[in-house]
C-alpha cells in the first residue's frame, strides 16, 4: 500500500522540479536578454573630448560685421554740353581709357556752314579795319599839313575804333562756333573703366545735369559713366558705428570670391545717416588695400572692422553656439555625455569666437560638433 504512495509522491516532485527548471531556464533567459540589450546600447567607448572644447578666458579684438557692394573710387557720367544727335560712341562697356580720349562724338548739324559764315564775316571785318587804318594815317598827315580840320580827323578816329568793335565782336562770334565744334568731342576726363553706356549712335541726347556728377549722377540721359579704383561701401547701424574710428583695419570677404579675402581699412564715415524703412544706418567707405584683377563693380560681401580690445571674459567658438526656441545657447556635456541646451547671454564677437557674459563657467566644455552616439535635439532620454 506504501509503494504507490511513495511513487505518487515522487511523480509529483518529479513534475515539480521540472516546472522549476523551465522558469528558471526563462527567467535566465529574460535576465540574459536584458542584460544584453543594456549592453548593446550602452557604448563601449564614449570620448566626448573630440567633439568638444573647453570654455577659455581670452580678450578678445572687438569688431564690427556689415555687408557692403564694391564701388569706384571716382566715377563721372558723361553728357555732352548742349542737346544733339549722337554721331558715334567709340567705346564698348568694361572697356579701359585714358584721359583726354575721345570717347563719344555728337552730331554738329549745320555747324560747318555757320563755322565758315562767320569766318568770311571776320574777314570781312578785318580787311575793312585794315581800309580805316590806312585812311586814318592818311588823314593824320593832311591835319598835320593845315589841310583837314582836326574836327574831321575826331570823326575818322570813331568811325575807325567802330571797326575795331566789329572785328572783336567777329572773332568773338567765330570764336564760340568753334568751341562748340571742339564739343562734340566728349572725352575722358581721367584713366578709367566704361562703367555703363547708355546712348546708341542716331539717339537724341538732352543732358539732364552737369557731366561731372556724383556717383550716382548717371542717367539714361547721360552717353556713358566711367569708373577708376575700388572701394567698400557698407551700411552700418547708428548704435555701431560710434565704435568706428578712421584707419582701422577691415577684412572683406566678397561672395564672389570666397577664398581670397581682401585687406581694407577705413577711409570715410558719412556725417550724416540714411533712413530707409525706419532703420537708421551711417554709409562707411573701406579703401580696399588688396589688390585683385577679378573685381567688378557691384560685388557684394561681409566687411568685419577690428575695433577696440575687449576686456577679457570666457569665450566660445561661435560655431558653438546656437538657437533654441529664440534663445542663444550652446550644448554643454550632460548625463551619460548626452549635449544638454543650455541658454547663455552673448557679447561681442570676433568671427572666429564669442563672449560669454552669463551661463558658463571657465573650464567647462561645449559641443562644436554633433557625436554620432549622440541623440538628436528633441529626443527623449
Amino acid at each position: 500500500m506504501t509503494t504507490p504512495l511513495a511513487r505518487t509522491t515522487d511523480l509529483q516532485q518529479t513534475t515539480w522540479l521540472s516546472r522549476a527548471g523551465r522558469f528558471g531556464l526563462v527567467a535566465a533567459l529574460v535576465a540574459a536578454g536584458v542584460w544584453g540589450v543594456t549592453t548593446l546600447r550602452r557604448p563601449r567607448d564614449r570620448d566626448p573630448g573630440p567633439y568638444t572644447v573647453e570654455v577659455q578666458q581670452q580678450a578678445l579684438q572687438g569688431s564690427v560685421v556689415a555687408t557692403g557692394t564694391v564701388e569706384p573710387v571716382r566715377q563721372v557720367s558723361l553728357s555732352p554740353p548742349r542737346p544733339g544727335i549722337v554721331a558715334a560712341i567709340n567705346v564698348e562697356e568694361g572697356e579701359q581709357v585714358r584721359a583726354g580720349q575721345v570717347l563719344a562724338v555728337m552730331d554738329g548739324g549745320d555747324l560747318s556752314i555757320r563755322i565758315k559764315e562767320r569766318q568770311a564775316l571776320l574777314t570781312q571785318a578785318e580787311e575793312e579795319l585794315a581800309l580805316r587804318n590806312e585812311e586814318l594815317v592818311r588823314h593824320q598827315g593832311l591835319v598835320e599839313a593845315g589841310a583837314l580840320s582836326p574836327l574831321a580827323l575826331s570823326q575818322l578816329e570813331s568811325r575807325h575804333r567802330a571797326q575795331q568793335s566789329q572785328v572783336m565782336a567777329s572773332r568773338q562770334r567765330l570764336q564760340e562756333v568753334l568751341q562748340e565744334q571742339k564739343e562734340l568731342a566728349v572725352q575722358a576726363p581721367f584713366d578709367g573703366l566704361v562703367v555703363e553706356r547708355f546712348a546708341e549712335p542716331r539717339s537724341y541726347v538732352t543732358p539732364a545735369g552737369s557731366a561731372a556728377g556724383a556717383t550716382n549722377g548717371a542717367s539714361k540721359t547721360s552717353l556713358l559713366t566711367i569708373g577708376t579704383g575700388y572701394q567698400l561701401v557698407a551700411a552700418l547701424p547708428d548704435n555701431e558705428v560710434g565704435r568706428l574710428q578712421f584707419n582701422q583695419e577691415a577684412e572683406v570677404v566678397l561672395d564672389a570670391l570666397p577664398n581670397h579675402p581682401l585687406a581694407a581699412q577705413v577711409k570715410i564715415i558719412a556725417p550724416r545717416s540714411q533712413v530707409n524703412d525706419n532703420v537708421i544706418t551711417f554709409d562707411v567707405t573701406l579703401k580696399l588695400l588688396t589688390e585683385n584683377s577679378r573685381l567688378r563693380y557691384g560685388m557684394s560681401g561681409d566687411v568685419q572692422v577690428f575695433t577696440e580690445a575687449l576686456s577679457p571674459t570666457p569665450v566660445v567658438p561661435t560655431v558653438a553656439v546656437v538657437t533654441r526656441s529664440g534663445q542663444s545657447g550652446v550644448y554643454v556635456v550632460g548625463r551619460d555625455d548626452q549635449p544638454t541646451f543650455r541658454s547663455i547671454a552673448l557679447g561681442y564677437s570676433s568671427g572666429s569666437n564669442i563672449q560669454v557674459l552669463d551661463g558658463l563657467e571657465l573650464g567647462e566644455r561645449v559641443f562644436i560638433d554633433w557625436p554620432s552616439w549622440a541623440r538628436q535635439p528633441g529626443e527623449r532620454n
